[in-house]
């Protein structure tokens, strides 16, 4: 068994706007951990790239957090998944870096996180019909009772929240974007 990847904890900086920004000093997110597993949208596959996987000290934080607060809540169900963050320095994550790539992501404040699958696999969800509804519905209120500004869910999921914060956008209905303040 391999020894779990060491975070190199520092304050981050997130810089100008998550569709126009960079991030300085930012945190890479292991591949896996106890809670969680990291899926890599492009190659379809565990674990995400680790250039896809940096983020400001604070989103990891709360990612961390919701994983094992939700595994806590669920000892039996999958370890929460979760994709793409940012690139290691922020900055333009378009489609040049795969699949549709993102409008956003660029300053380590958004992160990809992907239902649970109704089967019960620890892979990411193609489709709403694959997803477990509940367990989806769960993690949308976690991610905005730890404070989400934003939480983009699919048009096709029924998922709901608050209005303003969570919000239907199509290209999300296998996974929510959590964006932090």
């Amino acid at each position: 068994m391999t020894s779990p990847e060491r975070i190199r904890w520092r304050r981050s900086v997130a810089v100008g706007d998550p569709a126009a920004g960079r991030l300085l000093r930012g945190v890479r997110l292991p591949s896996s951990g106890e809670h969680f597993f990291t899926w890599d949208p492009v190659k379809r596959r565990s674990p995400n790239r680790y250039w896809r996987r940096w983020g400001t000290d604070r989103l990891v934080r709360l990612l961390l957090r919701v994983a094992r607060e939700y595994h806590t809540a669920h000892p039996g169900a999958p370890r929460m998944a979760i994709g793409d963050l940012s690139r290691p320095g922020g900055g333009d994550f378009g489609p040049q870096f795969g699949y549709i790539g993102h409008a956003t992501h660029q300053n380590g404040l958004d992160a990809d996180v992907y239902y649970p699958r109704a089967d019960g696999l620890e892979r990411a969800p193609r489709y709403a019909s694959q997803i477990n509804r509940r367990l989806s519905q769960e993690l949308v209120d976690r991610f905005v009772a730890a404070g989400a500004v934003i939480v983009y869910v699919g048009p096709n999921t029924g998922l709901r929240g608050p209005p303003g914060v969570v919000q239907a956008i199509v290209n999300h209905d296998n996974h929510l974007h959590v964006r932090i303040r």
